[in-house]
């Protein structure tokens, strides 16, 4: 009788090592999808768990909770989105971003189209992409700030 005691744990223990990512791709298959891509369109500096994080604020803001909750705080860095540097990226990572933006026309950040405010209040840290010389402002943290108004 004690085998079936036995057996019941170690399901259990099996049903606990299941990773977050599993339970995350069985419960929203298309939020894993577009972290996916978005941690490959925007590169190496979006980690995947701010990436789904900003995929949930971009599903619904009422995930704010839940993403504030999600959300690992970095010590002396304000959450917010901050700018890289075009001048210290690799030639390579510049040509890719170049082609991106010639295609798509705006960063994939800003595509999304997560207001930079509600990254700051979900306590996110984003690293949003700097743009080549030449290409006139299209960033997220432009995005935001209210254009020139007309006085007719």
């Amino acid at each position: 009788m004690s085998g079936g005691g036995e057996d019941a744990e170690r399901s259990c223990s099996r049903e606990r090592a299941v990773s977050l990512t599993t339970v995350r791709w069985l419960l929203a298959p298309r939020w894993q999808w577009r972290t996916g891509r978005l941690r490959a369109a925007h590169g190496p500096t979006l980690s995947y768990e701010v990436a789904w994080c900003l995929v949930a604020l971009a599903a619904d803001v009422d995930n704010l909770p839940y993403v504030r909750r999600r959300a690992r705080p970095v010590p002396s860095v304000p959450p917010g989105v901050m700018v890289d540097v075009w001048t210290q990226l690799d030639p390579v990572e510049q040509q890719r971003r170049r082609a991106w933006l010639t295609h798509h026309g705006r960063t994939p950040l800003h595509l999304l189209g997560v207001p930079e405010e509600l990254i700051e209040l979900a306590g996110l840290h984003v690293t949003e992409w700097a743009l080549p010389p030449d290409v006139p402002s299209i960033s997220l943290v432009v995005q935001q700030r209210p254009g020139p108004r007309r006085t007719d």
